[in-house]
């Protein structure tokens, strides 16, 4: 028996429940702010959610030990409700034991995928001996409610033993009109299954996180086509080894008119919705809803003047 299975066995405790019958775009109550900050923790994924009453969730917690804490300590964050852990990649969970120890999670999010290092491991045990209750997707969709936020939980598809990209958690976000999409770094094969069997998940979503930082095996015209975002958003490192995002992946975004904010470029992106309209809040650009493709461009080029201390490189995957 495997360490996550071993913490999982009755652990659930009332947060996590099934959820039946289809996903609509309209599932909560509004009556406040909801606020997601996807942190600027360089060539990795870390998003944090705050919900109108103050109910918190981690999303992944970025490739250092230390980024995601001081992010959130430098706001005030002193525990959060949830912790996620959307696969078994560093990049992702590097610095979530340090969110486990410092914020006392009581609850913890994640797959059990057999593929496990030293580090995953040593991270499961950090969970086992601060006591957080265990929630694993399983065949069906399961609803974890922040307050009047809902976290839609997709089915888990069957496990890939090659490509651990292709393990990770789905989650939409409901909170009245708006929804946003996150899917760690899911590949074709993921997304091709979730397309499949559950379209219900997918469609018409405000918000996209691009899988896989922005990479080409991330997103796809089908995936697009069906997800129908105002705007998507990836997470990685300036001047980063892979070549991310991806050029095809910025055509393909450009050709259907969907803006795209880039952690590397903007810093934390921080996104506000009363439950009806959005904005964006950041230091580089504020907005009610989508900015202006020319904005996008103005900042970008304002970076790409700044110096940096590591060399750009052409590699793309």
């Amino acid at each position: 028996m495997t360490v996550m299975r071993r913490l999982f066995l009755g652990a659930i405790l009332g947060l996590a429940a099934l959820l039946p019958a289809p996903v609509t775009s309209a599932q909560s109550t509004t009556g406040g702010t909801l606020t997601i900050e996807v942190l600027d923790v360089g060539q990795g994924d870390s998003i944090f959610i705050r919900s109108p009453e103050g109910k918190t969730a981690l999303i992944d917690a970025g490739p250092t030990r230390d980024g995601a804490v001081q992010l959130l300590r430098k706001q005030g964050v002193e525990r959060i409700d949830l912790a996620v852990v959307s696969h078994h990649h560093s990049d992702h969970y590097g610095g979530m034991e340090q969110v486990v120890r410092g914020l006392s999670p009581r609850y913890f999010l994640a797959t059990n995928s057999h593929h496990a290092t030293r580090m995953y491991l040593k991270l499961l045990e950090t969970v086992e001996s601060e006591g957080l209750a265990i929630i694993e997707p399983n065949d069906r969709t399961r609803r974890i409610e922040l307050g009047s936020v809902d976290l839609f939980v997709f089915p888990q598809t069957p496990e890939d033993r090659k490509d651990e990209n292709n393990n990770s958690v789905g989650i939409r976000l409901v909170y009245g009109e708006f929804s946003m999409l996150l899917t760690g770094d899911s590949e074709a094969r993921e997304r091709s299954a979730w397309l499949r069997e559950h379209p219900d998940l997918i469609e018409r979503t405000t918000i996209l996180k691009l899988a896989h930082h922005g990479s080409r095996n991330g997103v796809d015209a089908r995936w697009l086509a069906l997800t129908r975002p105002e705007l998507a958003v990836a997470s990685l490192g300036r001047g980063n080894d892979y070549g991310h995002p991806h050029p095809e992946t910025v055509s393909l975004l450009k050709r259907d008119g969907i803006p795209l904010l880039r952690t590397d470029l903007f810093g934390t992106i921080v996104i506000e919705s009363d439950g009806h309209a959005w904005k964006l809040l950041s230091p580089k650009l504020a907005t009610r809803g989508p900015p202006r493709q020319d904005d996008l461009d103005r900042v970008a080029a304002e970076v790409e003047a700044e110096p940096t201390t590591r060399p750009r490189t052409a590699r793309a995957r």
